[in-house]
């Protein structure tokens, strides 16, 4: 199923406002949700599944149409940041390092998942029965031995 027929009107008002200038409060506002809670319902918006989907089509069928790849958006990032060097433009060259890293990924936070089991449940209960005194001192001889 297409993703736009699964969005109302407005889900899809919205998706394409998003596309042009990447504001969700504006964009929430320009499709015809209230002003007033404008930001809440951008950020419910932006976490709709469906609604993702149709802005990442969006913006692939956009970079399509310019022929810009990724590769192509990060050389030319690499480009300005030549440039920036030979002009003696730090903050320039720290502005376009700053894009790459987005482009790459390195601004994302991660996501670590811990698994509990019972025994980890139980001795988690027992840890936090422990005075700081008591904490303190176990990670004191966890050091030590690591050591």
């Amino acid at each position: 199923m297409d993703n736009q027929h699964s969005l109302s009107p407005r889900q899809e008002r919205f998706a394409l406002a998003y596309v042009q200038h990447h504001n969700a409060s504006l964009a929430c506002r320009e499709a015809g949700y209230s002003a007033g809670c404008a930001s809440v319902t951008a950020v419910r918006l932006l976490r709709n599944d469906s609604i993702s989907r149709r802005i990442q089509a969006l913006e692939a069928t956009a970079a399509q149409e310019l022929g810009v790849t990724r590769q192509r958006f990060l050389n030319g990032l690499l480009e300005a940041v030549e440039l920036a060097k030979e002009k003696g433009e730090p903050m320039a060259m720290v502005a376009a390092w700053r894009e790459i890293g987005k482009a790459c990924g390195f601004y994302q936070a991660e996501r670590v998942k811990v698994d509990v089991n019972v025994a980890g449940s139980l001795e988690i209960g027992r840890m936090n029965q422990l005075s700081d005194g008591e904490l303190l001192s176990i990670i004191g001889s966890n050091q030590a031995v690591a050591q």
